[in-house]
């Protein structure tokens, strides 16, 4: 008997072979696309000798990489509603694997950061058009169910890229940069095979963004983008400061904090995959609900369970719940907006997210000074309940809400 395909796997049925490549297409950008963060971060160390730079300097190959999508990713949105989704998407991969494959041959750290500012530029036309597609390609379930496999795909990405790119530095620094290259290629594929999908704007510029903006404060989209900004910033609060939690309270290395992180992929993949069947004829929102339930849970028990494999289960649930939310999240912002105006949509919202991202690390960071680390756990589990009540009474009574 013949074993079922991924895309079965995954609750989308089987497709036509032209969408089955165009999917395909989208999920290998989607992965390359976030090798621009985790697949270079185990090699920044190996960076400082040769390079003749500081600790302190590492972190601004990463901020150079992630400022542009702040003020391009609407710009980005607006012209893959407005002139095509397939242009963009193929040359926004060729722009980033040229410059980050350039980084390798660069002749300073100055020509690094140029570079990486360029390779950022491509990332934020690409990274929203990974998820627009999806919702392009798909409908209904199925396209929860495609929301899903990419969130599986990225949580797989983050296992293995980042022990890959920390082996390759052990070359020279510049290998894993090296592999960005593989990017060029894939954006010539997509020029060739994918298809067209935006939908018609009849009206000019200005109608099309004051479309954009009044659909942008309905209810439903309001709570997709308030649990975009609430996902990253529990995320970025909690797992960037994890590690020295757990090396204070429990005694543990650098390298067992580390391993402990398998339990959140693992969690995730598990739900991130079956996120089109508990979709099935539920509410995407109230699934939010549930699974920000669950994150607040988690949070608020690491600091108050004993032992290594009660917070490796607390952060299993933590991912169970991300695997949940990120999928709902992205089709809830998909399938609330026509296709004319999914770009603008889905780009909005990934400048909400690089805020989220900012803002948390600072106010964590701020807060220590303050408080107890064990006692910003709490506070993020709090904001998880308190952010559930707010959504929920953002949107109207009864089950399905027109846009």
């Amino acid at each position: 008997m013949r074993a079922p395909s991924l895309p079965v796997i995954f609750g989308l049925g089987e497709l036509a072979p032209a969408k089955r490549k165009a999917l395909a297409l989208v999920y290998l950008s989607s992965v390359m696309i976030i090798m621009g963060v985790n697949f270079i971060q185990p090699a920044l160390p190996a960076m400082i000798e040769p390079l003749g730079i500081s600790e302190s300097a590492l972190g601004l190959v990463m901020t150079v990489y992630t400022a542009p999508a702040i003020f391009l990713s609407p710009l980005f949105g607006v012209v893959a509603d407005l002139y095509g989704r397939r242009l963009l998407l193929a040359w926004g991969l060729v722009l980033f694997g040229i410059s980050g494959a350039a980084v390798a041959l660069a002749p300073s750290f100055l020509w690094v950061l140029i570079l990486r500012t360029v390779q950022g530029i491509g990332f934020s036309a690409v990274i929203p058009l990974t998820i627009v597609l999806i919702g392009d390609l798909l409908e209904g379930d199925s396209e929860v169910g495609g929301q899903g496999l990419k969130v599986f795909l990225d949580r797989v990405g983050y296992l293995i890229l980042p022990p890959l790119g920390g082996l390759l530095a052990t070359i020279a620094w510049f290998w894993p940069f090296i592999f960005y290259g593989l990017a060029v290629p894939l954006g010539l594929c997509a020029l060739t095979w994918m298809p067209e999908t935006k939908g018609n704007v009849e009206s000019g510029t200005w109608s099309y963004l004051g479309d954009t903006l009044r659909l942008a404060r309905h209810p439903r989209l309001i709570v997709a983008f308030s649990a975009g900004f609430l996902r990253f910033f529990l995320d970025y609060g909690f797992l960037t400061y994890f590690p020295l939690f757990v090396m204070r309270a429990h005694g543990m290395s650098t390298a067992t904090a580390g391993l402990l992180y398998a339990f959140f992929s693992a969690g995730a993949m598990l739900t991130s995959s079956q996120a089109g069947r508990l979709s099935a004829g539920r509410e995407k929102a109230r699934l939010l609900f549930v699974a920000f339930l669950i994150s607040g849970i988690a949070l608020v028990a690491v600091p108050l369970v004993p032992g290594v494999w009660l917070v490796g289960a607390a952060l299993f649930f933590y991912g169970l719940a991300n695997g949940v939310i990120s999928p709902m999240q992205k089709s809830l912002l998909t399938q609330s907006a026509p296709a004319e105006l999914r770009g603008g949509i889905v780009s909005f919202d990934r400048l909400i997210q690089q805020v989220s991202k900012t803002v948390s690390t600072s106010a964590v960071g701020l807060l220590l000074v303050a408080t107890e680390l064990s006692t910003i756990f709490w506070l993020l589990g709090i904001l998880s309940f308190l952010s559930v009540a707010l959504m929920a009474a953002l949107l109207p009574r009864g089950r399905h809400h027109d846009i």
